[in-house]
């Protein structure tokens, strides 16, 4: 496999990853549950779209467009766009890792606030994801930084 071949994996392999990181944002990350004498019964849940979580997923956001903009144009990758896309993906997971370790899930009734620090397993998907997106796109930029900016070669399949 060729650089440029193992670039476009790396890009792909960012690209899956950034959306599963999307899509886990919106699952439930933290849960707190208040009963009191079997006549209140509250469970409230919150997902990874909130504080960090958000700048997570905008940063993921913006780097899958700016990830299109080889496609649109001859294919070819700079050392600018990987570059740009990196610092993106390495941010996403930042704030990825900050959400998850900072956040939290209440309950506000007349009277009384419970807040509780219990983090789910989507939490820690969200890092592993997170993870595996910004390590995809620093192999990219790494491939990129040692030639591999010349867009993939089109095989076509025997007539």
């Amino acid at each position: 496999m060729d650089k440029r071949t193992m670039r476009d994996v790396a890009a792909a392999v960012a690209a899956g990853f950034g959306v599963l990181l999307l899509a886990d944002l919106s699952l439930g990350w933290y849960a707190v549950k208040v009963a009191v004498a079997g006549v209140v019964d509250i469970e409230v849940n919150a997902g990874g779209w909130g504080q960090f979580g958000t700048v997570a997923g905008l940063l993921t956001l913006a780097m899958l467009i700016y990830m299109i903009r080889p496609i649109r144009q001859d294919g070819a990758v700079s050392l600018v766009q990987a570059v740009v896309t990196a610092v993106l993906g390495l941010g996403a997971f930042g704030f990825t890792v900050a959400r998850a370790l900072n956040g939290s899930a209440s309950v506000t009734t007349m009277a009384t606030t419970v807040q509780v620090h219990s983090t789910l397993w989507p939490a820690y998907a969200g890092i592993a994801l997170g993870a595996i997106m910004a390590g995809a796109v620093i192999t990219a930029l790494v491939l990129v930084m040692r030639g591999a900016t010349a867009p993939s070669p089109v095989i076509h399949p025997a007539a």
